[in-house]
Order: C-alpha cells, then structure tokens, then sequence
C-alpha cells in the first residue's frame, strides 16, 4: 500500500507551485523565470533533495506557470512534462497573447503581456496526449486533459481526491472565491473541462492563483 499523498503549495508570488510527495517528489508548475531557488528552497524544507524530484510537470505553457521548467531541469535532472497543444509554447519560450474572458482579464493583460509572455524556452522530455500515469513517478494520480483556458492546459487527479487544476479556476478579485480564468482561450471548453473536475467529487482543488478551495465551492461555476 503507497503511502498517503502530500501536497504542498509554494506561494511564488500572486502564483502557485505545488510539490507533491508519495513513494516520490514531483513539482506541479514553476512559476516565473528565477523561482527555481524558492521551490528547491521549500522542498528542502519538507526533506525533498533536487536528485530526489522525479518529475517537472507543467499544467500549461504561460510564463507564470513554466518560467523555470528550465533552471529546475538543471537543478534536478528531472523531466518536464506538457501537454502536446502547449508544447511548443515550451519550444519557443513564448506563451502567445492572452485572450481576456472578463474585465479583470482586459485590465490586468497588460502585466502580463510583453516581456512576461517570454521565458527560457526548453525542449520538454514529456509531451502528454489524451492522459498520463503519475505512479511511474511515485505518485498515485492522472493527468487528464483540461483544456480551454490555453488548448494544452491538464489538471492532476490525485488518488487521495485532492486536484491541481492550474489556472482551469482563477481565484476571484477581491472576494477570493474561485471563479473563471480571467483569460481563456476557449471560455465553452473552460466550462466543460470545469464541467469534468466536478464529476470527479474532488475533496481539495488546488489553482494555479489563490486558494486552496474546497472542492464544494467548484459547484456553481
């Protein structure tokens, strides 16, 4: 029997990496260029050594999100992980333009745009079709495609019901109560892919800005 799982967030900011910890340690996101020390920082702190990291998985191919897949492969040697639709985001180093899907969206793009769209590009090791097993990795759970707000966005479904869900769920402003991306670039594929996590009952939804949430508080999106 594999021992219960651990998720621990690493607060990078107004973004979210996640280190989860079975039989193995991977790290869910990287946040933006140079965060690669703060996330190695707080694995050391729970015991979690750079050789000891199995996996980078990226929940998508934004510059908040994968900004330092590359430092944290050097680091670790560990692969990273995207989804096929993101992957050349990852090639480039360039996530592409945001598409607002509220207000919030159009008044906060621009902070988000220009030189923040950029990042260390890097060839990924991984490139995940229709879902992908985490127990080679050591950790009970499945990617599974989540699309909408980028075309190759993936959540994690983790054995213990908790899910990583990166920027599927924005955490709203000021309220703080979890509510639609702010960009997407599919806002109906969005609520088909929210649609799906719900199905799946979870007990914790862990996002890529703000939360936690319980997984309850996904129910009126």
């Amino acid at each position: 029997m594999m021992t219960a799982i651990e998720v621990h967030p690493v607060k990078l900011g107004i973004a979210n990496a996640y280190i989860v910890r079975q039989e193995g340690a991977i790290i869910v996101d990287t946040g933006d260029p140079g965060n690669e020390e703060a996330i190695l920082d707080a694995a050391k702190g729970r015991g979690i050594r750079p050789k000891d990291v199995r996996l980078i998985l990226l929940t998508h191919g934004h510059g908040d999100h994968a900004g330092s897949a590359r430092g944290l492969r050097e680091r670790t040697g560990a692969p990273v992980a995207v989804h096929r639709d993101d992957a050349e985001k990852l090639r480039y180093g360039n996530q592409g333009k945001l598409r607002p899907a509220c207000l919030t969206g159009r008044i906060l793009g621009p902070l988000f745009g220009g030189k923040k769209a950029r990042y260390p590009p890097l060839d990924p090791e991984i490139v995940m079709g229709e879902s992908f097993d985490l127990r080679p990795y050591g950790v009970d759970g499945t990617v599974v495609p989540t699309p909408g707000h980028t075309p190759g966005s993936v959540s994690v479904i983790l054995a213990g019901g908790d899910v990583i869900v990166g920027d599927l769920i924005f955490s709203s402003i000021p309220a703080e109560k979890p509510c639609l991306p702010f960009w997407a670039d599919d806002i109906g594929a969005v609520r088909e892919s929210i649609a799906l996590i719900r199905k799946r009952q979870p007990r914790t939804v862990y996002t890529g800005h703000g939360g936690p949430f319980p997984g309850k508080a996904i129910e009126g999106l």
